[in-house]
């Protein structure tokens, strides 16, 4: 249905975000038809055998996750994730009131797989508040790359029972300088990962860090080959979001063949 309907539209729209939105619509009627989430799944699937990874102590059935952006309120996570993605990326929240509202549909609608928020704004309320209902965290400073507001944030998390990952979301345009001081501040204060916006990024922390700090490719992946190569030069998960708007369901599943033709 994607294919035949949704795709001829969203290929042809320039703007992101009016392709998203219609993507988004598609998505949440199929979500409402009865049987809709369990078909889904059924024809997704996102356990190929050879394909799980533990990644941040979290266990992934594959590597391919969705990339915030497109569930931006929090309200579609489990409908997304049922076309064959291992964990679902929501928001980005940039205040109190959104992140609210995302914790407000999660107690309606409790994730199926694992589930993350990326936090853009007030940052250590909103980690506060999403702490029990989320799997691991996404901490984006893109506008601003300054860590000194992860010391609050760190020290939150040891009052918390349950451990769950941290992870950094650095811009796509940052010097080497910058990541390196990033990267050692993540090695010495046990933020558990960077997602990263380029190959280059990825490359760079991977060598850097000697393979020992989890990396997800955050880079444009609109293709099989780009989600080799990210986990090749050392990205340990991989985000998809506008090739899923403008290409449909199926570039997931052909993602996933690929990998695991390769993995034989």
């Amino acid at each position: 249905m994607y294919s035949l309907f949704i795709r001829p539209i969203t290929k042809r729209i320039a703007d992101n975000n009016k392709a998203s939105a219609i993507a988004l619509g598609y998505f949440k009627l199929q979500g409402k038809m009865p049987g809709g989430r369990f078909f889904s799944r059924i024809i997704h699937g996102n356990r190929p055998v050879g394909l799980e990874r533990e990644v941040f102590g979290l266990q992934f059935y594959n590597p391919v996750g969705l990339g915030a952006g497109l569930d931006v309120a929090g309200e579609l996570y489990n409908d997304l994730n049922d076309l064959g993605f291992s964990f679902v990326e929501t928001g980005p929240f940039t205040d109190l009131a959104s992140i609210r509202k995302a914790i407000a549909n999660i107690q309606k609608d409790p994730q199926n797989d694992i589930l993350a928020p990326c936090i853009s704004g007030d940052y250590y309320r909103s980690f506060c508040l999403a702490y029990d209902f989320c799997d691991f965290f996404v901490i984006d400073i893109s506008d601003n790359p300054d860590m000194d507001i992860f010391d609050d944030i760190l020290d939150a998390r040891i009052s918390y029972e349950e451990y769950k990952p941290i992870v950094v979301k650095i811009p796509e345009t940052i010097s080497f300088e910058q990541i390196d001081e990033i990267t050692d501040y993540c090695m010495l204060n046990r933020v558990d990962g960077i997602e990263a916006r380029s190959i280059k990024q990825i490359a760079h922390i991977h060598a850097r860090t000697k393979g020992r700090l989890p990396i997800i490719a955050n880079c444009h992946i609109k293709t099989p080959q780009q989600a080799a190569e990210a986990l090749e030069n050392g990205a340990s998960l991989v985000e998809v979001r506008m090739g899923l708007v403008r290409q449909g369901p199926n570039l997931v599943g052909k993602i996933l063949r690929y990998l695991a033709d390769r993995n034989k």
